[in-house]
């Protein structure tokens, strides 16, 4: 009976030392990455990656920016913003260009449909 309590805690012993290398080689590449291990850091990091303009642009104003649209930052709400950008990556430019046509051409066939009704009236 020792010896399976043993094998078990060698076991243990050996799941836990593997979670922490692999959690060791996380943090050695994000901070690689983004010169950081904060949530925040990490965002505004990356949104100066995606573009050569906003590289120049000082943590102020990226910040401002960010909090325009996701609202006050915090280390929950910045780690939520970065998981959501991996879930679903940026769209193509074919992508943003379609979404970008789509509701222009929704709100010309409404405008059409309500010419139509009112030369009809």
């Amino acid at each position: 009976m020792k010896r399976l309590a043993r094998k078990a805690d060698r076991s243990v012993r050996a799941l836990f030392r593997f979670a922490a290398v692999i959690a060791a080689v996380v943090a050695v590449i994000v901070y690689w990455n983004f010169g950081t291990f904060s949530p925040c850091g990490v965002l505004r990091e990356a949104i100066r990656q995606r573009s050569d303009l906003v590289a120049v642009f000082p943590d102020g104003a990226i910040d401002f920016a960010v909090e325009a649209q996701f609202g006050e930052m915090s280390a929950k709400r910045c780690f939520a913003v970065l998981l959501e950008a991996v879930a679903s990556p940026a769209p193509t430019a074919g992508q943003a260009s379609q979404l970008s046509i789509q509701p222009l051409a929704a709100r010309q066939g409404s405008t059409r449909k309500a010419k139509v009704v009112a030369k009809r009236s």
